[in-house]
């Protein structure tokens, strides 16, 4: 990450102050740190029934996606270590004081983006960062038909690809647990589907919650004015 072009992004971004780009780029925001976690699946390990039987191909074809993917963010968005940062040192100086204020719809966003992932997750349980984002992706972009405006790379980005590797490879899982447990396929309900359900859950109530401009607010001049 370039601290220099984070700054120039955050001046960017008070300097055009654009409902619409904040709500997108705060999707983006949320993608870029769930691609920071991503974590690259082992396949050796055979304890792991319901993690991708993934091959070697597919792990290179998916670290590359991840990697450009998270390269192109950091230079085209503002990401959440920056967003918190200028939280965190708001009352450090009136030029932080107003870049918070301008950046307050973003942290209204990605609060609230947020707490719909951690109620959905149940601590301690296994989930799989890097198909959240792809499938994250894929639900704003096919299911809802939005887009993701002023990044031609996202709409470009072969998302689709990577959701039918795993969904291949979800089948293979399914199948194999299937069998172990004796149970119909159509009744096994994997991890995979979970990060599915969840990025569906997230699309939906995220497209549905629109921060809220404050319009009472009267500034002290117009106040006394009145007086």
């Amino acid at each position: 990450m370039d601290k220099n072009e984070q700054l120039k992004l955050v001046l960017q971004h008070c300097n055009s102050f654009n409902l619409k780009k904040i709500k997108v780029d705060t999707l983006l925001l949320i993608i870029h740190a769930l691609l920071c976690d991503y974590e690259k699946v082992d396949i050796k390990d055979s304890t792991k029934k319901d993690i991708l039987p993934i091959d070697n191909y597919e792990i290179e074809f998916i670290n590359k996606s991840v990697h450009e993917l998270k390269s192109y963010l950091e230079k085209s968005i503002v990401i959440s270590p920056t967003l918190l940062y200028i939280f965190n040192n708001k009352n450090q100086s009136p030029v932080f004081k107003k870049i918070s204020r301008n950046m307050e719809p973003m942290r209204v966003y990605y609060q609230y983006l947020t707490s719909l992932f951690s109620n959905k997750i149940k601590k301690g349980s296994f989930w799989i960062p890097e198909l959240l984002a792809f499938s994250l992706i894929h639900y704003f972009k096919k299911e809802y038909q939005k887009s993701f405006f002023n990044h031609a790379i996202i709409e470009e980005f072969p998302a689709e690809k990577i959701l039918n590797i795993y969904n291949k490879n979800n089948i293979e899982i399914k199948k194999h647990i299937s069998k172990d447990q004796q149970i119909n396929s159509w009744k096994v309900k994997t991890n995979l589907d979970e990060m599915y359900d969840l990025s569906e859950f997230m699309i939906k109530k995220y497209l549905e919650f629109n921060y809220k401009i404050n319009d009472k607010r009267v500034s002290k001049i117009r106040n006394k004015r009145k007086k």
